[in-house]
């Protein structure tokens, strides 16, 4: 069975609104976007059915444009990528209060920017199956700054206004995101 974004490109081309030479490319990015939405809908319709819409909400918010700029590890299989990014979510989602009761909130701020010490000399990671060209990582650089600088604002106002909860799963987010970083680092060397 053909997969939505091959079924779309095949469409496309068919009728002629994209050459055969795009036609590979674009069914990549049909499914990568519907992929990511996918997962972004089923991930807030989980949040909403165990009542922790507003704590999914705020995970996206981090994740999003940090998976996006910074980069990281991927799952070598969608099967892997799909249990890795489920199993991730909940584990943020249901261990923030319990993480919470251990760690004072001015920790919960410090770890939020000592992550980012760990990933802006870095950010971002490519992949062995997306070489980033020099234009590209800058541009990547540039937006993963801005992310960095609008987080950080975020948090602050949260912590200001004690939402340690926020700046938990804020904390907990970013905190997986330099694992992922790392994790991408240590892969691409290995497979050089």
């Amino acid at each position: 069975m053909k997969q939505l974004g091959t079924y779309l490109a095949d469409t496309l081309t068919e009728d002629g609104q994209i050459s055969k030479e795009q036609q590979a490319i674009y069914a990549y990015l049909f499914d990568y976007l519907i992929e990511a939405l996918l997962y972004d809908i089923v991930v807030l319709i989980i949040g909403l059915l165990v009542h922790r819409l507003d704590l999914t909400l705020c995970y996206l918010l981090v994740t999003i444009p940090l998976r996006h700029f910074a980069g990281g590890f991927h799952a070598n299989t969608r099967l892997g990528c799909t249990i890795l990014s489920y199993g991730i979510y909940l584990i943020t989602i249901f261990s923030c209060s319990l993480i919470l009761k251990h760690i004072k909130p001015v920790w919960i701020f410090i770890l939020y920017l000592l992550t980012w010490c760990m990933i802006l000399p870095v950010a971002p990671v490519d992949t062995k199956n997306k070489r980033l060209s020099e234009h590209q990582k800058k541009e990547l650089f540039h937006r993963c700054l801005i992310t960095c600088f609008i987080l950080t604002i975020l948090t602050g106002f949260l912590y200001l206004h004690h939402q340690i909860t926020y700046c938990g799963i804020i904390m907990l987010c970013m905190v997986e995101g330099v694992i992922s970083v790392y994790i991408g680092i240590w892969k691409n060397r290995r497979n050089l």
